[in-house]
């Protein structure tokens, strides 16, 4: 059996999602001890109660621990992952993004292809909206031969969550893996920036800054930021999203509208994290490394990926990649970035 220190690195849930997913990828036995110890509300919520739940489910595993509360959980795979159809019912404004990130290795393995409906929050302070993983994330995933396609059917906001998402799933035998080199052309720049139960003009203004600032950088790249004000939500909210198309990959960035937080406050930061990604010539943005890191993994053959730089979150998931599936890495530092390699181990190849 594999023992887990949940408080390794940064020690949060995603650490906690990880692990249990490779776990089950795996068919390995694995205790997870000290969950989320670093945390002022230590041990298991119930959003990471629910992906623990969920996960375990697809192969029949026996666990141990799977209570609010819990610092300790045992995690025994029985079966191989299956696919099919899964409904799941956060509970509360949980990020929907985070269960997704967790799932999506664990059916793109499934014996069946999957169709998956999620109850939740899908704009939350600290994860990813549904929009990034839409248009920079599942694009992302591609490279890697691993297809998903997600649907908003409805926002959900802190602190009533109740948003509504679909995603299909199709399973693989293998990933490939892939080298993604700092890129050479941008070849347009897109986004969404969107509004709930709020005035129309709240998005407009959200754009219009995003596009100021975007164009001034760079006035010569295809822009086009849409604007959404249609999709049904629970509650109130604002947010915008952004990606840039390269010759390499995609890089994404957002910001969330709070209160007493201007819209062109909201629009001018994301367009000012998405410049700072482009500055240093990524290939992917510094969040989406953290989600592929777990792909380069399990894939064939060696990965090598350049980002502006590895947040605490990559560093933690390149450990427990190492720990439990066997991976090795290597992590260099350039003048602009850093480069992640990572020899897979060719899960199902």
């Amino acid at each position: 059996m594999i023992e887990v220190d949940g408080s390794m690195g940064d020690g949060g849930g995603q650490l906690l999602r990880y692990s249990v997913a490779l776990s089950v990828l795996l068919g390995q036995d694995l205790k997870i001890y000290n969950i989320r110890a670093k945390r002022s509300n230590p041990g298991l919520r119930p959003q990471h109660l629910t992906a623990v739940k969920t996960i375990a489910s697809l192969a029949k595993a026996e666990v141990e621990g799977l209570k609010i509360g819990s610092k300790v959980v045992v995690i025994k795979p029985r079966e191989r992952p299956e696919g099919g159809k899964i409904n799941i019912d956060i509970g509360t404004a949980g990020s929907i993004s985070l269960l997704l990130q967790a799932l999506l290795p664990v059916l793109f393995f499934a014996r069946d292809n999957s169709e998956v409906v999620v109850k939740g929050g899908t704009t939350v302070k600290w994860a990813p909206p549904i929009p990034y993983m839409q248009h920079v994330l599942t694009k992302l995933l591609s490279f890697f031969g691993a297809n998903a396609e997600i649907e908003l059917l409805r926002r959900g906001f802190y602190p009533r969550g109740g948003g509504i998402v679909k995603a299909k799933v199709f399973k693989v035998d293998s990933l490939k893996s892939v080298v993604m080199k700092p890129f050479s052309n941008i070849e347009k720049i897109e986004g969404i920036s969107y509004v709930a139960n709020l005035p129309v003009h709240i998005a407009k203004r959200q754009a219009t800054a995003a596009k100021d600032l975007l164009s001034k950088a760079y006035p010569h790249v295809s822009l086009r930021i849409d604007i959404d004000y249609r999709t049904p939500a629970i509650g109130k909210g604002t947010g915008i999203v952004l990606w840039a198309v390269t010759d390499q990959g995609v890089l994404g960035a957002d910001s969330i509208g709070e209160i007493g937080k201007r819209a062109e406050a909201v629009g001018g930061e994301a367009a000012r994290k998405l410049v700072n990604e482009l500055k240093a010539r990524a290939a992917v943005d510094e969040h989406a490394l953290d989600n592929l890191v777990i792909y380069m993994s399990l894939a064939r053959g060696t990965s090598r990926i350049y980002a502006r730089g590895l947040t605490s979150h990559a560093e933690t998931a390149l450990k427990l990649c190492k720990m439990i599936a066997g991976a090795d890495y290597r992590v260099e530092e350039t003048d602009g970035g850093v480069i992640v390699e990572i020899k897979g181990i060719g899960l199902g190849s």
